[in-house]
Formats: C-alpha cells, sequence, structure tokens
C-alpha cells in the first residue's frame, strides 16, 4: 500500500499473524521494489515499441524485394535497400544503448581519464550532426581563440555531445537554428548545445535524465526514442567528475550544458 511520508511517496508491505494474545503486524518498505518493477514495465513497454517500427520496416522492404523484385524500378529497389540500412542502423543503435545502459548500472563500463582536443571533437560532431539535419535546420560551431585540453574519455564526451545535438534536432520538428559550443573558465571545459524546439516544461527538468523518461511517452507529436539517451550522458558526464543541466522554456527552445576538468589551466586574454 502507498504512503506520503514528508511529501515522499513510499510503499509498504504489511503481513499480520494472530497468537493467542492479539494480532502481530509487521511492516516492510518494499519502495525500492516497487521501484525496480516500474522500470521493468517501462522498459518492456519502452523496448517493445521501438523494436516494432524498425522491425515493420524491415519485413516490409525485405518481403517486397523477394516477392515483385523483377517489377522494382531501379531507383524504388535502391530506395528499399537504404531503408534496411537506417532501420537495421536504428536497432543496432537501441541495442547499443541497452547494453552501454547495463554497463553504467553495474558499473563495469571502462571510462579513461586523458587529455583530449575539445575543439576538434566539437567540429566532428557539428559536421557529423549536418548529414542528419533538415534543410530547414542549421548548426553553429562556437569556440573561442584558447581553448586548453579537456580531462577525460573523448570518445564518451563525444558520445554525449552527439546524444545532446541528436535530441536538439529530434525536438525542432519545425527546423531552426541549432547552436554549438564549448568554452573555458573555472578549472572546467563548458560544453553546450541550444536549440530554438518545443522547449520543456519545468517541472520535468530534473526528470528527463532518469532512466525510461521521454517528455512525449506516447508519441503524440511523433517523436521517438527510448528514454536511455539523457540518462546515459548523465551518467558519462558524471563518471568523467563532471555534471550535466538543462533550462529551458517551454516553447522557446533548450540549452543542454555539461562540465568536463580542464586537463591544464590557461589565462584568457582580455
Amino acid at each position: 500500500m502507498p504512503l506520503e511520508i514528508e511529501g515522499r511517496e513510499i510503499w509498504l508491505s504489511i503481513a499480520g499473524v494472530t497468537l493467542p494474545d492479539g494480532i502481530v503486524y509487521a511492516f516492510r518498505d518494499v519502495t525500492r521494489e516497487r521501484r525496480l518493477e516500474e522500470l521493468r514495465a517501462q522498459f518492456v513497454a519502452t523496448i517493445s515499441h521501438e523494436l516494432r517500427t524498425p522491425l515493420a520496416s524491415l519485413h516490409g522492404a525485405a518481403m517486397t524485394l523477394l516477392e515483385r523484385e523483377h517489377e522494382l524500378t531501379v531507383q524504388t529497389r535502391q530506395d528499399l535497400l537504404d531503408m534496411i540500412g537506417a532501420q537495421s542502423k536504428r536497432l543496432a543503435d537501441l541495442v547499443e544503448e541497452i547494453l552501454l545502459t547495463g554497463q553504467l548500472d553495474s558499473g563495469s563500463l571502462r571510462v579513461v581519464t586523458e587529455p583530449f582536443d575539445a575543439e576538434e571533437l566539437v567540429w566532428t560532431v557539428a559536421a557529423t550532426a549536418r548529414l542528419r539535419m533538415s534543410d530547414d535546420t542549421t548548426i553553429a560551431v562556437s569556440i573561442p581563440a584558447v581553448l586548453p585540453k579537456v580531462a577525460g574519455d573523448a570518445e564518451r564526451t563525444r558520445q554525449v555531445l552527439t546524444n545532446l545535438v541528436d535530441n536538439a534536432i529530434k525536438y525542432s520538428p519545425h527546423g531552426g537554428a541549432i547552436e554549438l559550443g564549448v568554452e573555458a573558465g573555472d578549472g572546467y571545459a563548458r560544453f553546450t548545445v541550444r536549440d530554438e524546439g518545443l522547449g520543456i516544461p519545468l517541472g520535468e527538468q530534473k526528470r528527463i535524465f532518469e532512466k525510461f523518461y521521454r517528455l512525449d511517452p506516447d508519441q503524440r507529436r511523433g517523436i521517438g526514442g527510448s528514454g536511455l539517451g539523457l540518462y546515459i550522458s548523465r551518467e558519462l558526464v558524471r563518471s568523467m567528475n563532471g555534471r550535466i543541466w538543462v533550462v529551458s522554456d517551454p516553447g522557446k527552445g533548450a540549452t543542454f550544458t555539461f562540465e568536463l576538468p580542464l586537463a591544464e589551466r590557461v589565462t584568457v586574454p582580455a
């Protein structure tokens, strides 16, 4: 049964034993077990939905090629093959997210700490993102003249930055400008991704980093996703001794920021 204590909901399991002189009741806090069960249900529902769409596309494209190969034009065959490639990658990315989440939860993920070039990383992420953007979306890069090396895992940082840029594209259905930048100060490198998309309600801004949480769970806006990307980003940033947060006004876009320690300190010219 649920109880609310000091604004926090807890779940209790109650068992009673009848004795000659009365009844003894035992109370056990099962809040954690309840939460794990909710997460399991969310996982099954989310993954089932995310698997169904690409699998249906793969099956439809493959059967069309098998049954009507000689009737199809060269362009149609190529379009179907492109669809198979895209949906296969979508499935591979989903499996990678699930495996990475398991490694993060178990503490078995290997994260290195070594100096890396943040400027090169940002330009690489921006160039890759441009290949996936529609014509009505632009991405601008802002990098200072002096930028020291960052202490962390370059590949994991790229993964975090790519997740944030992909979200900016996904939640900007009408296009707009996306700004990607990095700057140094107070011993940290601060990476930012700013968009002009749908924005995030104030009450949701902490929850979006929870596992399986999605702003559009029923996909009324047609925005899919496993609900793992921001959780993975937060855990990766934490594993590199950093922090991540978001600032947003609904309907006015969002700015995601994460900080990582600098490998060296520099004095930025005034």
